[in-house]
């Protein structure tokens, strides 16, 4: 009995996979790496932007080059269906810019937090890269100096925004809401 209920789990794990993969393996394979950096960088994110709340506890109107999402980036559910080209250009642009961020606030010493998210941010964009075709992202480096007194304050908005972002790639690359995913639960995508 069990290895019939072991062959009928494993038949229906099979055609599950099979319905939602997209034309060839190495590209299911990439895209649903996407889909599960995804989630580990929103999970990263989430604990590094709690523990950059440590670091300050006042807030700053700070000018950033990292830009915003905007409803005309098509990411909405019915635009991510017909024609997600668009939406998924600007994400990965965004990640660039965020690597960027990320690695100038994790030099500041009272940002080492940050260390901590880069793996994931790194393994998301490259497996974007494998995932989707999309224009090589140009991003100009920000020399500008940052007071000691400013770093605490740009380091906690470069981590709560990086994790804001986090939770829409992981609703876009793994469907619905990232903070009820467990590993066993993640659904397929699309692209």
């Amino acid at each position: 009995m069990d290895s019939c209920f072991g062959t009928f789990a494993a038949l229906f794990f099979i055609i599950t996979a099979a319905s939602c993969a997209p034309t060839g393996s190495n590209l299911h394979d990439a895209c649903e790496d996407v889909k599960n950096s995804s989630l580990a960088l929103n999970r990263v994110a989430r604990i590094v932007s709690m523990e950059a709340q440590t670091i300050s506890k006042y807030t700053a109107d700070i000018n950033s080059e990292v830009e915003w999402m905007k409803s005309t980036d098509m990411c909405d559910p019915k635009s991510l269906k017909e024609e997600s080209a668009r939406c998924i250009v600007k994400m990965f642009n965004v990640l660039t810019r965020y690597r960027s961020e990320v690695e100038k606030v994790s030099r500041f010493e009272i940002c080492s937090v940050a260390n901590k998210v880069k793996p994931a941010l790194s393994k998301m964009l490259d497996d974007m890269n494998r995932c989707v075709k999309h224009p090589e992202a140009i991003i100009t480096e920000d020399t500008r100096t940052v007071e000691r007194n400013e770093q605490p304050l740009l380091c906690r908005y470069t981590l709560e925004r990086l994790f804001s972002f986090s939770i829409l790639t992981a609703r876009v690359f793994a469907l619905g809401d990232p903070a009820l995913h467990t590993e066993s639960s993640t659904q397929c995508t699309r692209a």
